[in-house]
């Protein structure tokens, strides 16, 4: 089957999300996977990334996996119409390709919200996969236009498509009102060997880091609170308190290096990932609590619990209503979440997993799971 895959994000660099793996079983299955990455446009491209004005390019990775790259012509890519106009130059492109490689018949699945302003333009099965609340991004940095316009995109993606996946619970029960049929739910996962020793080597970076450590991996962006995080590191100098990953600038880092006991390492490789968090004594998940969190599938937390590592987490209700959630230790307070802290780091003892439970969040045993929901509520097979 040849599938047109909307993921958006880079396909050959950064982490991976759900999209790349989706897409990438979807290909091991046997499928003809055209993964579409996004650009940004030609008044924002970044430094760091090489665009074409005018040109979509398509690049063929293997037999089974083409990645296709839009142009970046029009500006404004927030503008509703200036992205449809994007959408219809990517769309005309695509059908050239098919139509000279003699592809007459494929499926869409999509997950970049924006592309919802064509739909009408496609009699095929239409698959949407909404993975993050993005109109409330819009409305909890108060942007009102910006929420308005994603929240129309969103509409017209459930009502328009066939077929609705989401990440989190609290996203179907917002959302499944425009949907045509009731949304599948299915969580980010971990990629973690969980028949491996974790027997990894000890980051060099670490080595000299006095124990014990409490650790994060991921992003430090604004969706975390940052009161928070400096209210651990400065009421226990004892701890040290470890950070991997890229830190953006809505995320005021000032406020936790000045601490002696707090260590920024910066972004690593995906392969790397599992060495730090093996290295870690309990991990953080310390989002703030409000309504865009509550719908948030964070892939750290099942990747720290694959790791057989404690965790300690804010209060989020898609996560607590996931089957894993008794595996993960939940603060109500500043004050409750450092008691949480001074408990596990004082029993010393190693995390036990339900093995099983583990299992059930590989993106394997996800996508698995996915394909069997496809089959018995919509009888198609991939």
């Amino acid at each position: 089957m040849n599938i047109l895959f909307y993921g958006g994000h880079k396909w050959e660099s950064g982490p991976w999300f759900r999209k790349q793996q989706f897409a990438s079983r979807l290909t091991a299955r046997g499928h003809n996977v055209f993964y579409v990455e996004s650009t940004v446009s030609i008044i924002r491209k970044s430094k760091f990334e090489e665009i074409s004005y005018f040109k979509t390019r398509i690049k063929k990775i293997n037999e089974k996996l083409y990645i296709i790259t839009p142009s970046a012509l029009f500006p404004f890519p927030n503008n509703y119409y200036s992205r449809k106009l994007y959408n219809l130059k990517l769309l005309y492109d695509i059908k050239r390709f098919f139509k000279k490689t003699e592809i007459h018949d494929f499926i869409l699945w999509f997950n970049q919200v924006e592309f919802a302003s064509v739909l009408k333009n496609f009699s095929e099965l239409k698959i949407f996969d909404l993975a993050d609340d993005r109109p409330y991004y819009s409305k909890l940095a108060k942007d009102e236009k910006g929420y308005k316009t994603m929240l129309r995109y969103v509409k017209e993606a459930f009502s328009k498509s066939d077929i609705s996946i989401v990440s989190a619970y609290k996203i179907k029960e917002k959302y499944q009102k425009y949907s045509k049929s009731e949304p599948i739910v299915i969580p980010n996962g971990h990629n973690i060997d969980l028949k491996q020793e974790n027997n990894f080597a000890i980051p060099s970076e670490l080595k000299n880091i006095k124990g014990p450590i409490v650790g994060f991996i991921g992003t430090l962006f604004w969706f975390l609170d940052e009161d928070l995080i400096e209210y651990l590191i400065s009421k226990r100098p004892q701890y040290s308190f470890v950070f991997v990953g890229p830190s953006q600038n809505n995320f005021n880092v000032s406020r936790i290096i000045k601490y002696k006991n707090c260590h920024l390492l910066g972004e690593k490789k995906k392969a790397d990932i599992p060495k730090y968090i093996n290295s870690f004594d309990v991990c953080l998940n310390p989002f703030k609590v409000h309504e865009v969190n509550d719908s948030v599938s964070p892939v750290k937390v099942f990747e720290y619990l694959a790791l057989r590592k404690s965790v300690v987490s804010t209060r989020m209700y898609s996560l607590e209503k996931e089957k894993i959630s008794q595996a993960i230790t939940f603060a109500n307070s500043y004050d409750d979440f450092l008691d949480k802290l001074d408990e596990i780091l004082k029993s010393n003892s190693e995390k036990k997993m339900d093995e099983k439970l583990l299992s059930e969040y590989s993106w394997d045993s996800l996508f698995e799971k996915l394909l069997s929901d496809l089959e018995k509520k919509y009888d198609i097979k991939l």
